[in-house]
């Protein structure tokens, strides 16, 4: 297994390719596809899914375009309830890629439609989350940026008590060595206090910015 991270310094965004065997699933792709295409041509692989965490109203995402190129699916919450074609993933759902497994976790809080993904690698360890814009390196994703967008609409108060709950019903309760990529770095509107670091574990200092942030 392999997670190759993409980071677009201006947008202080993160994209990410998940390899597995002879297989890639990205995570909150960029505007520009050609990375990921290299990338899969590099590692004589197939790009077969292709994971939104959210909606994203900073960036123009290449899901779409991806997916009309390589036929790979689109796995979004049945909460966003898209106008293009997905499938729904929520919890409750699996993905196998190769020989791992990914597994959405819904994490409202930065939007109310928001999931994250547990990467399961190889020998059933719980190795990864890629947790979007819901949970930074040293920030949790504001509340207050989407009380009038998309499918679902949540003042910013209802939204922060989601991230509540997310914060202390999921990421608390995971193991201190798993590993956090998140959708943005310093420099995004997304988070207030926002680490340069473009990821961390759980336990290396999340848990005490979490329980701070309760």
């Amino acid at each position: 297994m392999e997670i190759k991270e993409f980071y677009d310094i201006n947008l202080s965004h993160a994209s990410y390719a998940i390899l597995s065997e002879n297989e890639i699933a990205l995570i909150d792709p960029a505007r520009d596809p050609q990375q990921y295409f290299d990338f899969a041509k590099q590692k004589d692989a197939k790009i077969t899914a292709i994971i939104e965490t959210h909606p994203h109203a900073d960036f123009v995402s290449s899901h779409l375009e991806i997916s009309k190129k390589t036929g790979a699916d689109i796995y979004v919450s049945r909460l966003l309830n898209p106008e293009y074609k997905f499938i729904p993933f929520d919890e409750g759902d699996e993905l196998k890629l190769g020989k791992i497994l990914l597994i959405p976790m819904n994490t409202p809080g930065h939007s109310p439609d928001s999931i994250s993904i547990l990467v399961r690698d190889e020998n059933g360890k719980d190795h990864a989350v890629m947790t979007g814009d819901t949970l930074f390196v040293g920030d949790v994703g504001r509340p207050d940026l989407r009380e009038k967008a998309g499918a679902i609409n949540k003042t910013k108060d209802e939204l922060a008590r989601m991230m509540y709950k997310t914060i202390t019903e999921k990421f608390l309760k995971l193991n201190d060595n798993m590993l956090v990529y998140p959708a943005h770095g310093a420099g995004s509107l997304c988070g207030k206090s926002t680490s340069t670091d473009t990821f961390t574990s759980i336990g290396k200092r999340e848990k005490k910015i979490m329980r701070f942030s309760r």
